[in-house]
């Protein structure tokens, strides 16, 4: 008779089969004769586990012997895991189903101390991770906890890891801000409007995917943007400075309400000081006709017309004169970026009148479809003229002038100082708000100062 059909006499085990010697289960032969022996690999398929799992807890196994071969009873082996969890590989997710946005951790984690001058202690510990298609997958952490000096024990680094392990408690999701780029071009792009998207795609792909590209979106704080800024601040102008904050907000934002991320670290950030800015001048009559004068065609005419109408430069080269009603325009396009867009703002939709005398010299420009036009007969490019033909002549006369809005802030600081309502101003330039044009369009100087202090000391002298 064969090992597994004597059993010797013993207490019964408490799931009901007697043991035998060899840690096997003495199985009836009744039994075995009605239920299907199965061997490691299909035992281990049955139970969704490893086949190194099933022989390591063969001793807790129905586990029939034959000869050296291990078969187990299907029946009795389904019985006795039924309602039970598999222990399973300490390296797979098992909680899955059960996951819900909570981060799970599995372990109090480790801390060690590292550093050469200065020794540092570190923590270490693992948690799952949700994918943006909601599967979890378990991620390795490894922080800095604080100096020697800070944590003069190791019990009082377990302490500090404890708090990070309880901080880290966050819906957060692996991936990287490039990818969250990529998500939110496809998902968010398409409802903005073209002129609006560029602007964010350009600040985007030139300034925060270079920098944070690769950085987890969970891991970006507060701390990071603001470093990040200073840096570009020692580059770049206040207004590029604001891109780069609004673009990545906009961004982070976006993460949010997708429930990516808890928070967003833009939230209360400033702008620091900047060294480099676009400084505006204010030019005089004389220098604005002087500058004309230096000129070629259709650039002069264009000066004089930025001049007196104070339009940005993408509504003024997007005029046709399909757009006059006698000598009244309509402002109802512009040019960004070589394309045709609507203007800027409902409120940059406006209409106004065109004094004679300059309808007269645009005139002299020719019919065409655009009355600013090229050699090939497209609206000109301001960036190109600007470069090529503006700076020159301005130079030329010693007059330093930032770009072409220069003209819009010589329109609106002239306007303002000859006694014109503010309100009137405001609309003359299609600004939404009446703030814009009074904190960022006048340009008070020192001889607008001298009559009103004049006219005070004479009332009191």
């Amino acid at each position: 008779m064969s090992n597994a059909e004597t059993c010797p006499n013993s207490n019964e085990r408490r799931d009901g089969f007697p043991p035998s010697p060899s840690g096997a289960l003495c199985v009836p032969q009744q039994v075995r004769d009605s239920s299907p022996l199965l061997t490691i690999p299909e035992a281990a398929a049955l139970l969704s586990v490893s086949e190194s799992w099933v022989r390591r807890h063969s001793s807790e196994l129905p586990v029939v012997r034959v000869g050296r071969l291990i078969r187990l009873d299907s029946a009795l082996l389904l019985r006795k895991i039924q309602g039970r969890l598999s222990p399973g590989n300490r390296l797979k997710t098992e909680r899955e189903k059960s996951m819900s946005l909570q981060v799970q951790r599995y372990q109090r984690g480790s801390v060690y101390k590292t550093g050469k001058r200065i020794k540092v202690w570190y923590g270490m510990w693992r948690e799952d991770v949700q994918q943006p298609d909601g599967k979890t997958v378990r991620r390795q952490r490894n922080i800095r906890l604080g100096t020697i000096a800070e944590l003069p024990t190791r019990s009082a680094a377990y302490e500090a890891l404890s708090r990070q392990m309880g901080l880290s408690r966050r819906p957060s999701v692996a991936m990287k801000v490039s990818e969250l780029c990529q998500r939110w071009q496809a998902a968010v792009v398409p409802t903005l409007k073209k002129t609006t998207a560029a602007h964010y795609q350009n600040a985007l792909r030139g300034y925060i995917v270079p920098e944070f590209g690769q950085w987890e979106i969970a891991s970006i704080g507060r701390y990071d943007v603001e470093t990040f800024l200073g840096e570009q601040a020692k580059k770049y102008s206040r207004n590029t400075l604001r891109s780069m904050r609004v673009s990545l907000s906009l961004l982070f934002s976006w993460a949010i309400s997708c429930g990516w991320i808890e928070k967003n670290p833009c939230a209360g950030v400033k702008l620091p000081r900047c060294g480099k800015r676009i400084v505006r001048t204010v030019l005089s009559p004389e220098q604005v006709t002087a500058i004309a004068k230096k000129l070629d065609e259709p650039y002069a005419t264009l000066v004089l017309f930025l001049a007196v109408t104070g339009l940005r430069i993408g509504e003024a080269i997007a005029i046709k004169w399909s757009d006059f009603e006698a000598d009244v325009l309509h402002i109802c396009r512009r040019i960004y970026q070589g394309e045709e867009d609507t203007t800027k703002t409902q409120k940059s939709d406006r209409s106004l009148p065109i004094p004679q005398v300059l309808l007269s010299r645009m005139r002299l420009l020719g019919a065409g479809t655009w009355i600013f036009r090229s050699r090939d007969g497209t609206p000109v490019n301001p960036g190109n003229s600007l470069r090529r033909y503006i700076r020159p002549a301005a130079r030329e006369l010693g007059i330093a002038i930032g770009g072409w809005h220069d003209f819009r802030h010589t329109v609106t600081t002239g306007l303002l100082r000859n006694g014109v309502s503010p309100k009137v101003v405001s609309n003359i330039l299609g600004h939404s708000d009446v703030q814009t044009t009074l904190n960022v369009y006048d340009h008070p100087t020192i001889e607008n100062f001298r009559a009103p202090l004049e006219g005070v000391a004479s009332r009191l002298l």
